[in-house]
């Protein structure tokens, strides 16, 4: 004897009235299911950071040479001079990193990531001019700079 029938025995009513209850409450466990698994797979995997190679980013340096506000009360960009070495016997691309502004009494304004574009080769140093890094606030007076990331160049 099925579910519905014995549900529709045990109330006194039509055992297709709880078959399409059953097959209903069926059918919208599987929706839920779905739904919640696709959610999930995409917050677990889909928002997590690229991670970088570990060994190419703790033989890399950064050094913030210069910076400037650029769009001063309009648009707030640090505008920057970054120089990269890399003590890699390979080349590095897609040097990442973080800054970190602040006001004149050293109070944290914004904070940010940034991502270089090129490539630098082993055993080398580049410059990289003119770095529009991010929005920040009028009254940023410092800028502070970490590396996060380097991943292989072409061909590694």
């Amino acid at each position: 004897m099925s579910l519905a029938a014995i549900l529709g025995t045990l109330f006194g009513r039509s055992k297709h009235r709880f078959q399409t209850v059953i097959n209903g409450s069926i059918f919208c466990g599987a929706i839920l299911f779905i739904c919640s698994l696709f959610t999930f797979t995409v917050t677990v995997t889909g928002c997590t950071p690229e991670v970088g190679d570990a060994a190419l980013t703790q033989n890399t340096r950064i050094e913030l040479v210069d910076w400037h506000i650029s769009g001063l009360w309009v648009i707030n960009c640090p505008v920057c001079w970054i120089r990269v070495a890399n003590y890699n016997p390979v080349p590095i691309k897609d040097v990442t990193l973080k800054y970190q502004t602040y006001d004149f009494d050293s109070k944290l304004l914004d904070e940010g990531s940034y991502t270089l574009d090129g490539e630098v080769g082993p055993g080398q140093v580049k410059n990289f001019i003119e770095q529009y890094v991010g929005i920040v606030q009028v009254e940023s007076d410092k800028l502070k700079i970490e590396l996060t990331t380097v991943h292989p160049g072409e061909g590694h």
